[in-house]
């Protein structure tokens, strides 16, 4: 992951002649598609959510975004751009209010900066921005003679910094607590009771392949059924995300997994040894402190 905050570099104009604008895609997740007949547009993207996907088809022309939080104060803004068949550049855009000259009849005016921030191709990193306001993205594609439509997949997530709402304890490589298994347990997109059966690395993410022996709740399809053919078809697997730096491994016996589908990659919070696990839950329901229901 990259944290960009160095001011802007470059000042580029994205006003060119005969290209179209289009203020388009208002909801979380959205697919827009440059128009038919291969003249060039500027597609304007407003989500109206902290967390989703644009989906960009055929992507051509350029892609201005608005990310945006639903309270004023400081945020991290966090993009993971796929890019298929394309090169995709992306840059930050901010407008600059430029005064007149009265005397000269010189009225203001705006200047529109672009910082690059990077050029990605296939899966891509993630990169976050911190910002006191809105932020706006402009992606521009660099095609190739590659065969196939050109697709981009923007996933963004946005966290507001100053209310502490969202623990990470798995990005600071630490157990969580007591309190932060039982808040895991009942409020994570993923809670499954399995093994592991191995552990990737790249660069960042660490990429830890489970077999579920028991589903708890799940609110996209992290674990599915195996193909057909599986000496156990009523097993579950997955793959589910860490940052590499915690340098996890594979190990013995059963763990309690827990997390958020982060964009577009089920990320791991919590993952307690099962042992540990019914210990606290016991201590939990002995006291009344789960906020959920347990079966």
């Amino acid at each position: 992951m990259e944290l960009i905050t160095y001011p802007c570099l470059l000042v580029l104009s994205v006003s060119l002649p005969g290209i179209l604008s289009q203020n388009i895609c208002s909801q979380c997740d959205c697919t827009i598609s440059d128009p038919d007949g291969g003249e060039r547009a500027i597609l304007n993207v407003k989500p109206r959510c902290e967390e989703g996907r644009v989906t960009w088809l055929n992507a051509y022309g350029a892609v201005r975004m608005e990310l945006a939080t639903s309270t004023a104060g400081d945020a991290r803004f966090c993009i993971r751009v796929q890019s298929e068949n394309v090169n995709t550049v992306v840059s930050q855009e901010t407008v600059t209010k430029v005064p007149g000259n009265y005397r000269l009849k010189i009225l203001d005016d705006v200047e529109v900066r672009l910082s690059p921030l990077f050029t990605t191709r296939g899966q891509g990193k993630e990169h976050c921005i911190s910002a006191s306001g809105p932020v706006h993205l402009y992606l521009e594609t660099e095609r190739s003679h590659d065969v196939g439509v050109a697709r981009v997949n923007v996933h963004y997530d946005i966290e507001k910094t100053s209310r502490g709402l969202r623990y990470r304890p798995m990005e600071d490589c630490r157990p969580c607590s007591d309190a932060e298994l039982l808040k895991a347990y009942c409020s994570s997109d993923f809670v499954a009771i399995g093994t592991i059966d191995d552990v990737n690395h790249d660069d960042e993410v660490s990429h830890i392949q489970v077999s579920v022996t028991k589903m708890v709740s799940q609110i996209e399809a992290v674990f599915q059924k195996p193909a057909a053919g599986w000496t156990r078809p009523h097993e579950l697997k997955g793959v589910v995300h860490a940052p590499v730096r915690c340098g996890i491994r594979h190990g013995e016996g059963q763990f309690l997994f827990t997390g958020r589908v982060r964009l577009g990659r089920p990320m791991l919070q919590c993952a307690p040894r099962y042992e540990q696990w019914k210990s606290v839950l016991e201590m939990a329901l002995n006291n009344e402190l789960l906020e959920c229901s347990y079966g």
